[in-house]
């Protein structure tokens, strides 16, 4: 591999208001690709020409920087490597496929399609082409969930025997959401309450503990009318449908015969205690519990808490922020410094890869989430 890696996105907007449309990869991506000397943005490809030559005028990334209107040519771009992928995911498949065709490495937003079909063809295609992939499910490098990996695999709890998840759906008030982001409110857009924000902490779950051996779950919307706001607070529609749940039930026996249980609900306001996950995970010898403050796991956990009990004695309090993480994240936002993790697992050996997610791990979470759903039409 050879650096500066040279990254051509595409979604790169210049809005302002954080997790509004096109906001991502401003706020996530370019803040460590800029600060990185590993990284080199050399192309941004927008709607139009246009529409990517107004945002490398904005962010002031320099006349060197190629403005495209469309995938392919991205895509054909000689001296583009790695074309990262940050829109909305009802368009990951058609802004994907062109620079796979291309042989060129993908870094695509979670999830990686609407469907499993969408995400399975890519990969196939990815994995024909020889490439190197990554999907945005960022939490599997934070400290904190390397942390809980080593903990457990470290034999410290003895055997799990099981593992409780409560967290809270935070984000907007109940029953209001913002505009040009509805799809959030259908359950089946692929990007919903579902699929992202409980989607990302059960993607750290099974990356932690392993698979669903056998589950149940209910999905339940309690809140099925919401209205649509501008980022200044104008109504534009209102007593829209919502189909997304906002109560969410999983719990089954995990793969190595451990019982789990994952409860996300949606409170009236903020949670009682401002807590916004608390995870228990249990053994022969010990217990680990996580909780951390309300708001979007995969946006960061840097005030998370993290205890530990052996058998019976003290309670401990653990350090899980003692690592030496490059100069490159030092300084950026708990949103861009998860982001920035991933940047910097992907310069390591394949071997060493283990926490971040590529294609193949993303058809894996997909097919979770198709369980999931086939089992809560069953009741």
């Amino acid at each position: 591999m050879s650096f500066p890696i040279r990254v051509g996105i595409i979604g790169l907007g210049r809005g302002s208001v954080p997790m509004a449309p096109g906001t991502w990869a401003a706020t996530a991506h370019l803040p460590y690709l800029l600060a990185s000397p590993k990284y080199q943005v050399v192309a941004v490809s927008n709607s139009t020409a246009q529409s990517a030559q107004a945002s490398i005028d904005h962010h002031k990334l320099g006349s060197s920087v190629a403005a495209y209107g469309s995938p392919e040519a991205l895509a054909a771009d000689p001296n583009v490597d790695l074309i990262v992928v940050t829109v909305q995911v009802g368009k990951h498949y058609i802004l994907t496929k062109p620079a796979l065709l291309a042989g060129k490495d993908v870094y695509v937003e979670w999830p990686l399609g609407v469907t499993t079909a969408e995400s399975v063809e890519l990969t196939k295609l990815a994995i024909s082409k020889s490439v190197k992939t990554i999907v945005g499910v960022q939490a599997r490098a934070n400290p904190l969930v390397v942390k809980v990996k080593n903990l457990v695999a470290s034999g410290k709890l003895g055997k799990v025997l099981s593992s409780s998840v409560v967290g809270a759906l935070t984000g907007a008030p109940i029953g209001i959401w913002l505009d040009g982001a509805e799809y959030y409110l259908d359950i089946n857009s692929g990007g919903n309450s579902l699929m992202i924000t409980f989607g990302h902490f059960l993607d750290s779950f099974v990356h932690v503990l392993g698979d669903f051996a056998q589950l149940s779950s209910t999905l339940k919307t309690a809140y099925p009318n919401t209205t649509i706001i501008t980022a200044e607070g104008k109504v534009v529609k209102e007593n829209v449908v919502r189909t997304s749940p906002d109560h969410i039930l999983v719990q089954g026996t995990l793969s190595s015969g451990a019982l789990a249980s994952l409860s996300y609900y949606t409170a009236p306001a903020t949670t009682i205690d401002n807590t916004g996950i608390r995870w228990l995970i249990t053994g022969t010898k010990g217990e680990i519990e996580v909780t951390t403050p309300e708001g979007q796991w995969q946006m960061g956990t840097s005030k998370a808490v993290l205890k530990l009990r052996e058998g019976k004695g003290e309670v401990q309090t653990l350090n899980w922020q003692d690592v030496k993480e490059n100069p490159a994240l030092e300084g950026l936002e708990d949103a861009a410094r998860g982001v920035g993790r991933v940047y910097e697992a992907f310069l390591k050996g394949k071997e060493e890869r283990e926490n971040i997610a590529d294609f193949e791990d993303a058809v894996k979470i997909h097919e979770l989430f198709d369980r999931i759903r086939a089992a809560a039409k069953q009741g």
